[in-house]
């Protein structure tokens, strides 16, 4: 490979690093003397081999040997069942470390030391054996055997040489045959023998490892057993031996941590300090370990020095080390920044990075092809470096990864259930909010607010309310004024708003509160939209790859996946999940860099040969183990040759790229395959295929062709959304002939559908006159359209061609669209009106062609209110191609005033005019109605009239001139007798007429209106009038008769044979003259209570003078004290001609009366004593002195000043003593004793004067 091609990095520890303070901190640790024991410390990778050598290269005087004890796991197998560890639980295997490491450590030094440096150790190292050595002990041996056999056989020998019949061999061997020869043969033989006796025992002195057991007669001796004793305890000397002779100042121990012992490091330490005791030379021991080989104590106790090492490389910064070796090697630019900066944050080790680098320009290199993504190619790499052997898994079709893409269809189908679950939830929703009962919240809360007191808002209750939810809307607008009364009630005020609040706990209420809130239009097509992109993309899910299906709900499920094999044994991959990289593998597995064709960055790639994913395909056809459809092939032409014609009818021959490929080249096979998904309807590929493909075009018209009810089908299918549906109808109409599009709409399915799509002419580049005819051809009316959406010339188009449903939706979308006008109350209330405003439209003309139709559409969407202008109005009421009904609620829902009632052509439709107020207020169509509808003064009318404050001006002689007399009466008898016209409206009418009634002969009519025609003059009060009043009517209604006309009832109808007492007495109650009063009370004799009567003095003094009530008289009594000096006079002549019954009731007289009484002259003593007597237990001494003198009773007054009179013994004289001792004004009285026909009464002094 030629270096100006690729570069290469090496792996090992570079010698030109830069120091800076580490060549400080080494040169402070060669000027102390008592720094034996230093460690460099870092994690692996750190730089620590590279700053040593870097220092050795600049220091050569200073003499270094390394000792390297590096140990890897090879991650085969976990020491973690109970198989592996011995009864105390310690791990087998690690009890042993130390004496491995000390054997390790003396193998290294003893190779690294000149043996002629340590002639006197015990340990040696094997060599190679010198072939003259070899040589000659193996001539040594056989000379002493050959001198052996010479001695031993020495007399034959003799007798050989001298019988030899060879002159020259006799001659050359005779010296051979003396005894001479023999011993001197002895002497060497017995030499060459000591000789390799000491050679071999120093053999074994030296390398007596070679003999482990020694069998001697049956009996077996252990000459070196096999404990777990040091090596350096064992052969301290020895080891001592070597370490003085190792000819170093500095021993370097490196990768010791990897072995995880710390007994190591303290025999070390031991040695070290043995060694420099004896030693005149500092010998120093440099330690290479990880920073957390020790705990900070021990690691300060145990080093003199600690030299840390900064890591050249950690998460942070290997992103730039990324771009410098790859600028280097001039292959940055083939890279994703991004992409790099993610990786690197996993990469904290050198090597592996320098690793990773090399490995990519080989793998790329052998591997390229045109397709090379160079992230993915250094994604497989970086996974390769970190998980080796999770990557050999993956070559075997085995391992975590693997697993992963294994499981994909799992993860989907997870996916798709999770969608499916949600789509179920919406539909749920949209299901419960339309069969939701309540429109309106308020409704719901009259159903579940209750209160065990009957409340009020703003002074009304809820029966004041039109319903219980404008009650419940009157407490929710208005909190603070609700409020509730106790029984005897008091008003309490309610916190309506915690009451309120309480609903909310109920899930009954919350369930249904949320279903109103869904009822909206609004929420209903967000559900539906929502739905729609669900199943979209659950539609799209199959044909993702790994990455696309992952998100932060699934990805800890994803990356937790076991796998169970045929016999049960279940791999966790907890090698790969504990792994503190496990999460590199998350990354670029998330992210994509490591996807479904990982394959074809790990092997070689051979043009013209079924490919390794082909072959799979082909292979899950044959094995019935059918693949995802979106699964992709390399070669469809090389797939298709290998296929049978039995296999288009299997479900594994189902592929997308296979049918594209297809459907691209006209193969045969594809009707084959064609049929297979209209036998299995196979919708859910369908939908994918058509969704995703490149040949949608050809898809669609030989699946239509192939398949006429497959539109039907993807109606009633949740593999499509309501999108796809849509498009699919579109591309039928785009690419499919007429007759089949015919064919297609089978039982009208499509007309309905796209009718019901108001997204439907939402096409970016639409063949607009295609699609006109095509939807011409299926008689499509659209109910909604959205606007915004819309292809605006395709909509003009389609409203060109009446291709919508006369609804309001549609008319107003015409308004707000074509005719430009804003939107507003008039769309609903005005619609008519809007319309006809511009004639030439067509809409015009396709509404009054189904003006029924529409006007229906009106009356239902207008809110019970229409504000046409009079001349669509007029033009609507008078079409009689509307249904009567129609016209009639369209007349009720009017609000526009029709003028005159003869402007409506129809006369059946004038008691709707009237009934609903459309019709203006007037006497001319009053009586326009009246006279020419044939009801007459029906209720209707009536109810017309009534409805209106605005008086009527209705004269008599102007109906007598408009309509003639007959039926001017006969309008006004019916007026009259009307008892439903309300007292306004009576009474406007009826006092407006102009005329009266000389005889009155209607009976029964009601005291309100009876009092109203009294009033305004409309019967004349006659002695014949005043009779029929008193037959006909009450009391009070002749007597609302009499004083309307008090002056001529007085004066000229009122006389002594036709007059009633009662009618008298009644009258003279009521606020009219006293002249009439008088007059009428001349009529009667009988006595006249004025008690409690407001009379005028003159009507009371006429009555108690000619019709005196003896009923009267107590009051006369009370009321004396406040009576006029006229009055007064006549009630005292009055009491005097009634003393008795004065005395006898015991009415309360006042003083004053009673003083008037006593004084008069008329009334005699008897009756003057009696009055006395009976007042005198109410008169104080005071009253009771004055009277006295009136009476000139100077006996009696004696007592009240200490005399003792003597009285004549009478009843009259025994009731006043008894009284005067009763209130203690005398002291007694008793018969006296001398004249038994007299008292004596014993007085007292008083303060009287």
């Amino acid at each position: 490979m030629e270096s100006s091609k690729y570069i290469f990095k090496k792996l090992t520890p570079i010698n030109d690093a830069d120091l800076k303070i580490y060549e400080d901190a080494l040169n402070f640790v060669f000027q102390e003397n008592d720094l034996k024991n230093v460690a460099i410390t870092g994690p692996y990778s750190a730089g620590k081999s590279s700053v040593l050598e870097t220092y050795k290269a600049r220091q050569p005087d200073k003499r270094f040997l390394n000792i390297s004890l590096a140990h890897f796991d090879s991650g085969s197998h976990e020491l973690d069942s109970q198989e592996d560890r011995d009864n105390n639980g310690t791990v087998k295997g690690i009890q042993n470390h130390d004496a491995v490491l000390e054997g390790k450590i003396l193998n290294q030094l003893i190779h690294q030391i000149n043996p002629n440096d340590i002639p006197q150790t015990h340990f040696k190292v094997k060599k190679k054996l010198s072939k003259f050595k070899m040589f000659l002990t193996t001539v040594l041996f056989a000379f002493v055997i050959i001198l052996l056999l010479y001695m031993v056989r020495f007399t034959d020998w003799r007798h050989f040489v001298l019988n030899s019949s060879d002159t020259w061999l006799k001659n050359f061997l005779t010296f051979t045959t003396n005894d001479t020869t023999v011993v001197i043969g002895g002497i060497i033989c017995v030499s060459i023998f000591m000789y390799l006796l000491f050679m071999t025992i120093q053999m074994i002195r030296y390398n007596k490892f070679l003999f482990k057991k020694l069998k001697i007669q049956g009996n077996e001796i252990e000459i070196f057993e096999e404990a777990n004793e040091s090596y350096f305890d064992k052969y301290l000397n020895e080891v001592l031996y070597l370490f003085e002779n190792a000819n170093a100042e500095v021993i370097v121990f490196e990768d010791m941590d990897r072995f995880d012992s710390n007994q190591i490091f303290q025999k070390l330490r031991e040695i070290n300090w043995l060694i420099n005791k004896k030693s005149n030379q500092v010998i120093r021991f440099f330690y290479l370990l990880r920073d957390d080989t020790f705990s900070s104590k021990d690691r300060t106790k145990f080093f003199d020095f600690i030299i840390p090492i900064v890591p050249i490389v950690d998460g942070s910064n290997s992103y730039d080390q990324f771009i410098s070796h790859f600028k280097e090697g001039r292959i940055l630019d083939k890279f994703d920044r991004q992409f790099l900066q993610g990786l690197s944050l996993y990469i904290d080790d050198m090597r592996i990075l320098k690793n990773i680098y090399n490995e990519y320009l080989i793998y790329h290199d052998r591997i390229q092809t045109t397709e090379l993504n160079n992230d993915k190619l250094l994604a497989i790499i970086a996974y390769k470096n970190i998980f080796p052997r999770d990557f050999s898994q993956l070559q075997l079709g085995a391992g975590f990864v693997h697993n992963l893409f294994f499981n994909k269809s799992t993860f989907i189908s997870s996916e798709v259930q999770k969608h499916e679950l949600k789509i179920q939830e919406k539909k749920t929703r949209i299901k419960d909010a339309e069969n939701e009962l309540c429109n309106e919240i308020d409704e719901l809360d009259a159903i579940y607010f209750t209160h065990s007191q009957a409340l009020e808002v703003n002074n009304k209750r809820e029966s004041q309310f039109n319903s219980r939810a404008d009650f419940i809307r009157e407490m929710k607008n208005n909190p603070e004024n609700v409020y509730y009364r106790n029984y005897h009630g008091q008003q309490y005020d309610l916190d309506f708003q915690k009451e309120y609040e309480k609903l909310s706990q109920s899930p009954d209420y919350a369930r249904r509160k949320s279903n109103i809130e869904n009822k909206s239009s609004t929420v209903i097509e967000e559900l539906k939209s929502e739905i729609s992109r669900l199943i979209e993309i659950k539609s799209k899910l199959e044909s993702k790859k790994l990455h696309e299906i992952i998100n932060k709900r699934n990805i800890d499920e994803i990356f937790s996946i076991t796998f169970t094999n045929e016999i049960g044994e279940k791999f966790l991959f907890n090698d790969v999940k504990s792994s503190p990289y496990f999460f590199l593998i998350k990354f670029l597995i998330r992210n994509g860099y490591i996807d479904e064709t990982y394959s074809d960055y790990m092997t070689y790639f051979y043009e013209h040969s079924l490919s390794r994913v082909d072959k799979i395909f082909l292979r899950s056809v044959t094995d019935e183990d059918a693949k995802e459809f979106s699964y992709k092939l390399k070669d469809h032409a090389l797939v298709v040759s290998r296929l049978r014609e039995i296999d288009y009818d299997r479900e594994e021959i189902l592929n997308f790229g296979l049918l594209g490929y297809l459907l691209k080249t006209q193969n045969p096979h594809l009707t084959r395959i064609l049929t297979q998904l209209k036998k299995k309807k196979r919708l859910d590929f369908i939908s994918q295929f058509w969704a995703t493909s490149e040949e949608k075009r050809s898809f669609v018209v030989e699946l239509n062709k192939t398949w006429p009810g497959i539109f039907k089908e993807i109606l009633n299918s949740d593999y499509f959304s309501e999108y796809q549906k849509q498009q699919y109808a579109l591309d039928t109409i785009h690419y499919s002939s007429m007759e089949i599009i015919d064919e297609l709409n089978n039982e009208e399915c499509m007309t309905r559908y796209i009718s019901n799509n108001k997204e439907f002419l939402n096409v970016p580049e639409p063949e607009i006159d295609k699609i006109i005819s095509s939807l011409q051809l299926l008689n499509v009316k659209f109910n909604q359209i959205n606007f915004s959406k819309a292809n605006s010339l395709l909509f003009m188009e389609a409203y060109k061609a009446d291709l919508y449903e006369i609804n309001i939706f549609m008319v107003s979308l015409i308004l707000n669209k074509v005719y430009a006008l804003q939107e507003n109350d008039d769309y609903i209330h005005k619609n008519y009106t809007l319309l006809v405003s511009r004639p030439q439209e067509s809409i015009v003309k396709y509404v009054k062609a189904n003006i029924s139709d529409y006007l229906e559409l009106i009356l239902k969407n207008c809110n019970l209110k229409i504000t046409d202008e009079l001349f669509a109005a007029l033009e609507i009421i008078n079409n009689p191609e509307i249904n009567i009904e129609y016209r009639i609620t369209y007349i009720k829902y009017l609000q526009t005033e029709i003028e005159k009632l003869d402007s409506i052509n129809d006369e059946e439709l004038w008691p709707a005019l009237l009934q609903f107020g459309n019709l203006r207020y007037s006497e001319f169509n009053i009586l326009q109605y009246y006279y020419k509808s044939g009801n007459g003064l029906d209720d209707i009318l009536i109810n017309f009239i009534n409805s209106n404050p605005t008086d009527l001006r209705i004269n008599y002689e102007i109906l007598c001139e408009d309509f003639g007399q007959e039926k001017a009466d006969a309008f006004i008898d019916d007026i009259i007798q009307c008892d439903k016209l309300i007292n306004e409206k009576y009474e406007s009418l009826v006092k407006e007429f102009g005329t009266y009634y000389e005889s009155f002969t209607f009976e029964s009519i009601p005291d309100n209106m009876i009092r109203l025609l009294i009033m305004h003059g409309l019967i004349m009060m006659n002695e014949t009038n005043l009779q029929f009043f008193r037959e006909n009517y009450i009391g009070s209604q002749v007597e609302h008769f009499i004083l309307i006309n008090i002056e001529t009832y007085t004066n000229e109808v009122i006389n002594q044979d036709n007059f009633i007492v009662s009618e008298i007495i009644s009258l003279i109650d009521k606020e009219i003259s006293d002249t009439h009063k008088i007059k009428l009370i001349e009529l009667i004799s009988d006595p006249i209570s004025i008690s409690g009567k407001r009379y005028s003095e003159a009507v009371k003094s006429h009555i108690l003078k000619h019709n005196f009530n003896i009923e009267d008289l107590n009051d006369l009594i009370m009321n004396y004290d406040i009576s006029s000096p006229s009055l007064k006079r006549l009630i005292i002549s009055i009491f005097s001609d009634h003393v008795d019954q004065i005395t006898t009731k015991g009415f309360d007289v006042s003083f004053s009366l009673l003083k008037e009484l006593l004084q008069m002259d008329e009334m005699v003593r008897g009756d003057k004593s009696k009055l006395f007597i009976s007042l005198l237990s109410k008169l104080n001494e005071r009253q009771v002195y004055d009277c006295l003198e009136i009476l000139e009773r100077a006996d009696l007054l004696g007592l009240f000043s200490g005399k003792r009179p003597k009285l004549e013994q009478t009843e009259e004289n025994y009731k006043i003593l008894t009284i005067f001792q009763n209130k203690k004004w005398i002291s007694g009285f008793d018969v006296e004793k001398t004249d038994p026909n007299y008292y004596r009464a014993i007085g007292r002094k008083t303060a009287i004067k």
